[in-house]
């Protein structure tokens, strides 16, 4: 098979994959997630430029950002472990594939480059030196440098030791901080030495390491699979991703809570499932992260604003949900759960009654909050009353029809 399409072929297959775990996250709660964070974003954003001091160090934060975005350039090759011996032996008829590799990493990292720059584009305007074409020339003076980075990025790969290569990428990191400092400055002139004096490396060094220097095909193997398992997480957070080992935590303080539960056959499942929140998986993590930054906007709401703590309590009790609800499927893979003499109709209810209470306990943190906050009375009896009702549907309507999807 020609190198080009065997590559073609390889993305074409990852990305079968990733879009068949997308639609199921988009079912799971990502585009929940996703409206949430676009209307924060949308309300909170303007009031944070005004909140923002005038000594804020806006400059160093962008320059390290950037910088950090610029010298992580990883390079996806799809290459799997049988490669190591049936294309090992025709590394060097391997131009098209790897050629193809450096291209597709470049777009996929420029896009979040991007998307980010947009998105920060009004804390640019407003705070730096420049205007909308200099927003533009930065955009694509950073573009351009990450494809600098991702092609820098493929000889160190090459090096036999990670210390080196790991001194290369700090190395490469001083190089990013000056060039993005100078660009955000709009210093066009010292921008641009900087620029070719990177092509200069890249032309006279680093031609030098391709030459010299084999690719190491376990480095990347090894970082192949830690990018699969970075995206398997992410869509673990939404949907059921059975081959991802979950981390277990003991957690004695709160797993123990559950031992005093009625040893009864009714609540087989909610001991199993109150220990499998504690313990195992980010269930519990979860949990408490959604709390904290729902309370946190709670806090932050102006008062001209307060109708948008109902949104957010309500919005923040579903995310919830959507979170802690793949507990059902969490056992499925063991035989032991199955063989239980326990009907599936109470499975069902003990997650029902689980969820129940902890998005009431959730509930209960938001109501508090709402009442600490210079807010009226009648914003924090809304904001019990919101998180109530967002409780009852869900685990009364949207856990089932969930929970009736994974079946």
């Amino acid at each position: 098979m020609n190198p080009g399409d065997l590559w073609r072929e390889r993305a074409q297959d990852y990305w079968n994959v990733a879009i068949r775990y997308i639609r199921l996250m988009a079912t799971g709660g990502l585009m929940v997630a996703i409206y949430g964070t676009l209307l924060i974003i949308g309300v909170y954003y303007q009031s944070f430029l005004d909140w923002l001091p005038a000594d804020f160090p806006v400059l160093q934060i962008l320059t390290v950002l950037f910088a950090f975005l610029l010298t992580r350039s990883p390079v996806r090759t799809f290459i799997k472990e049988g490669d190591l011996v049936f294309l090992l032996p025709f590394e060097a008829h391997l131009g098209p594939y790897m050629r193809r590799s450096l291209l597709y990493s470049w777009i996929m990292q420029s896009v979040v480059i991007f998307f980010l720059l947009f998105l920060l584009a009004p804390l640019y305007i407003e705070r730096m030196p420049g205007d909308t074409l200099a927003l533009a020339i930065v955009m694509g003076a950073l573009i351009l440098a990450k494809l600098w980075n991702v092609v820098a990025e493929w000889g160190e790969l090459r090096q036999q030791f990670s210390v080196s290569h790991w001194r290369h990428r700090w190395l490469r990191f001083a190089v990013n901080l000056v060039l993005v400092f100078f660009l955000l400055q709009t210093d066009w002139g010292f921008a641009l030495a900087i620029a070719i004096i990177m092509m200069v490396v890249l032309g006279v060094y680093y031609r030098q390491m391709y030459a010299n220097h084999f690719l190491k095909w376990e480095t990347l193997l090894q970082q192949e699979h830690r990018r699969l398992n970075a995206f398997y997480r992410f869509a673990n957070a939404f949907t059921d991703v059975r081959h991802v080992k979950s981390p277990v935590h003991r957690r004695r303080w709160l797993a123990n809570q559950f031992d005093r539960v009625n040893h009864r056959k009714a609540n087989t499942y909610i001991y199993l499932y109150g220990k499998t929140f504690a313990r195992s998986g980010d269930y519990f993590g979860v949990f408490i992260r959604l709390s904290l930054v729902g309370g946190l906007l709670i806090y932050a709401s102006p008062e001209a604003w307060d109708w948008l703590v109902v949104v957010i309590v309500g919005l923040f009790i579903y995310m919830t949900g959507a979170q802690l609800a793949p507990i059902y499927s969490h056992h499925d893979i063991l035989l032991w759960p199955s063989i239980y003499p326990v009907p599936d109709l109470i499975r069902r209810r003990a997650l029902k009654t689980l969820l129940r209470g902890l998005l009431f306990v959730q509930t209960f943190w938001f109501t508090v909050i709402a009442a600490l906050t210079p807010l009226s009375m009648t914003i924090a009896v809304l904001t019990l009353l919101a998180g109530v009702a967002v409780s009852f549907y869900f685990t009364e309507f949207k856990l089932k029809k969930s929970i009736e999807e994974k079946l």
